[in-house]
């Protein structure tokens, strides 16, 4: 039941960013049950789900409707994989990209300003599991809670929330291992207490990525 749940609230969130279920377009729970042959309540489940995402709206007497892209959760997780996987993935990614550069540099700063031992262990932690890792899945799992944890690490509650996009955009993009070095250089440097050091090493990190895709095929 959870399983068809799940592939039900995935194919419904793939067909609105795909335009298939455009803005402003009716989804009926009775049709919606015969093409995924499941129950009105599981239907229902996965339309909850949605309308928690920002992607429909349901009123009563009125049904439940597609929402235009501005209304949906644009930090949440499955959002921005439907949307890096739709038709603007590429221009997505970007966007997914400035935020990080926005986010990150700042967040280093802040890190080797605050120093908060639990954080920085996490990072030290992720960045020995990218030293080790032996295939391009187990870095980049690693390396995904190493940026997570550094984001975590500002000290700012706010700030904090935002290591979502930042791990979604790392699970859609991930970063080559050859930036292993340069990740060493935003550990070294936040533990130093070196804001400067640690902002600048960061933003270097990811202008290196930031070529490295570009010059993919």
């Amino acid at each position: 039941m959870r399983n068809l749940h799940a592939r039900i609230v995935d194919e419904l969130g793939r067909l609105i960013v795909e335009g298939v279920l455009g803005d402003g377009q009716p989804l009926v729970p009775e049709e919606l049950g015969r093409r995924f042959s499941a129950s009105r309540t599981v239907v229902r489940e996965a339309l909850r789900v949605l309308e928690s995402k920002g992607m429909v709206t349901a009123r009563p007497r009125v049904g439940t409707w597609t929402l235009p892209p501005e209304a949906w959760d644009a930090i949440d997780p499955d959002v921005i994989a439907w949307r890096v996987g739709g038709p603007d993935g590429r221009e997505h990614l970007r966007e997914l990209f400035e935020l990080r550069l926005a986010i990150e540099p700042q967040a280093a700063r802040m890190a080797a300003r605050h120093r908060r031992p639990d954080e920085l262990s996490v990072m030290a932690a992720a960045y020995a599991l990218m030293a080790d890792a032996v295939d391009t899945a187990a870095f980049r799992a690693a390396d995904a809670r190493f940026h997570a944890a550094l984001v975590r690490a500002s000290g700012n509650a706010l700030i904090a929330q935002l290591q979502v996009p930042v791990v979604a955009a790392l699970r859609a993009q991930g970063e080559p291992a050859d930036t292993l070095v340069a990740h060493s250089r935003v550990l070294t440097l936040v533990l130093a207490k070196d804001a400067d050091g640690a902002e600048s090493a960061s933003r270097r990190l990811l202008e290196t990525v930031a070529a490295y895709h570009s010059s993919a095929p």
